[in-house]
């Protein structure tokens, strides 16, 4: 299983908007392959979303994507707001409104959805993350992986970029994931993103320092780049973490820990040796790996019940609170699927 992406991101606080994230997530779902039904149906989703947010907090917005999941593909949006948050579970029964309405949003939006998670906590406002695949069950793999990787307000590419490669044989499951931000912004960041990304590309399995050495040679006609690498072994119960540059990664668990990484940036200088740090990856860990356009100081223990959503519900939350907004943001959050 590979999967990777980026995702556009839209303010919701006039009704106009409503139809722009919906128009853009029918176009998305047809690049998906979706076919005309669920493409109607992530319509209708978006427009349900969108509208809740203008309803319930007057201004917000969405981040949309196209996403790829153990060779299955769809779309996902996930719609936010800073209004005073609502119970979610009542809000699902048709008919239950908080705002004069006929209270059949949500409710539509559960039975359409192939997965639909939401962080709803009173006073701190709402994240609702709903994917749509084709008709039948949600893919099921041995990882969750959710992310947000939004461009610098008002440029149309991002600088930011990540990958994913999940394999699994007689010796158990295993994922590796890169996160890398290439320097500055636009399309010059962007080029030496996809450089790395192609670097991983070739070898995902290969030993991690083996990965960004051979990403430093692809970057080299670019600008530059800063990546974290890692690896998730479920038999082994083991993470390890390889880092050139300011690409930060922590394991959360019981307790929240900032892993190590080293100073460089690839393309340019790099270490002359590359260190791959091994941690224990207990039952329940999940790691999060963010870009510097997000604020290093963030913790689980600021977002009450956060840790136990989804990986898309977590770094939305995660990019809607701590992104700086003065560049490319990316959050990804890996952890072993939940059966």
């Amino acid at each position: 299983m590979e999967v990777a992406g980026t995702c556009e991101a839209f303010d919701l606080d006039d009704g106009a908007d409503i139809g722009a994230v919906r128009r853009r997530l029918t176009v998305l779902a047809g690049a998906a392959g979706l076919d005309e039904v669920r493409t109607a149906d992530a319509a209708l989703i978006a427009t349900e979303l969108a509208s809740n947010v203008l309803k319930h907090a007057r201004r917000g917005g969405a981040v949309l994507g196209i996403v790829d999941e153990v060779g299955c593909r769809g779309v996902v949006i996930a719609a936010w707001d800073r209004g005073p948050g609502m119970s979610f579970d009542a809000c699902l029964r048709d008919g239950m409104s908080t705002a004069g309405t006929r209270g059949a949003g949500l409710g539509a939006v559960a039975r359409l959805a192939s997965r639909l998670d939401a962080y709803t906590p009173h006073g701190h406002g709402s994240v609702v993350v709903a994917t749509v695949f084709p008709r039948g069950p949600a893919p099921r793999a041995q990882f969750a992986i959710g992310a947000a990787c939004v461009p610098f307000t008002g440029l149309p590419v991002c600088g930011d970029a990540w990958a994913a490669d999940a394999d699994a044989d007689a010796d158990g499951a295993r994922a590796t994931l890169v996160v890398c931000d290439g320097l500055g912004h636009g399309e010059g960041a962007a080029a030496a993103a996809a450089a790395v990304i192609a670097a991983f590309r070739l070898g995902p399995g290969d030993p991690l320092a083996a990965i960004l050495e051979r990403a430093h040679r692809a970057a080299r006609a670019t600008r530059g780049a800063a990546a974290t690498v890692a690896r998730i072994d479920l038999a082994r119960r083991e993470l390890v973490v390889a880092g050139v540059g300011n690409v930060a990664a922590w394991i959360a668990g019981d307790t929240q820990k900032q892993l190590v990484t080293q100073h460089g940036t690839l393309g340019q200088a790099i270490p002359t040796k590359i260190h791959e740090e091994s941690y224990v990856f207990a039952p329940g860990a999940q790691l999060v790996v963010c870009s510097d356009g997000l604020k290093s100081r963030w913790s689980f223990d600021d977002h009450p019940g956060l840790a136990a959503r989804q990986p898309a519900t977590i770094a939305t939350v995660l990019w809607r609170d701590h992104a700086r907004g003065r560049d490319d943001a990316s959050v990804v959050v890996v952890r072993e699927a939940v059966p």
